[in-house]
């Protein structure tokens, strides 16, 4: 016989205590990250408390906590993979011991020069976009209104520029961090 559940605070807790542990092993084996996994756990909860009015009665709640897992883990694994990765280099070397080395390469404009010479390596037409994007702070929307191009190719214009600009200054991408940390113009 199946189990019908209607969320109430009672059963939220009763749900948490007995679910919460295995379902953040189950996360686990899918994200690789004990942090990452308590964190999509947690946010399944608040959102089954959020949505409780709307969800309505629960045939096999178990069921639909380990799918909702699953399907959560699956969406932040995704998200993780789109993020930039932090470089370890860059975590090191961004301590207070590289700020007489940064205040040297800034004075003598040694990474403005790199920035430009890593531009002038984009393509003409990911260049201008890349430009109307960062430079301008244009809305991808007013940029391919601007250039007669669909907003999707301005997004994939604008991708395609940073992979290049990362690759063109992977050796400078601690400098280019602490900048925009500090905000020390280039």
């Amino acid at each position: 016989m199946t189990e019908i559940v209607e969320i109430n605070t009672t059963v939220l807790n009763t749900l948490f205590q007995a679910h919460y542990d295995e379902l953040c092993r189950y996360a686990f084996s899918i994200l690789k990250d004990q942090d990452v996994a308590e964190d999509v756990v947690q946010q399944l909860f608040i959102k089954l408390w959020e949505k409780r009015s709307s969800i309505g009665k629960i045939e096999n709640i178990r069921s639909y906590l380990f799918r909702s897992t699953f399907n959560m883990s699956l969406n932040e694994q995704k998200r993780m993979q789109r993020m930039p990765k932090p470089d370890e280099d860059i975590i090191q070397n961004s301590s207070l011991q590289s700020s007489d080395n940064t205040s040297n390469l800034l004075e003598s404009n040694e990474l403005q020069e790199k920035i430009d010479t890593a531009m002038m390596v984009l393509p003409e037409k990911c260049r201008e976009v890349f430009h109307l994007s960062r430079s301008e702070q244009l809305s991808y929307k007013e940029i391919a209104e601007q250039m007669k191009i669909s907003p999707k190719t301005v997004e994939n214009q604008v991708g395609k520029a940073l992979r290049i600009m990362r690759e063109q200054l992977k050796d400078y991408l601690p400098l280019l961090i602490l900048t925009l940390v500090l905000n020390i113009p280039c």
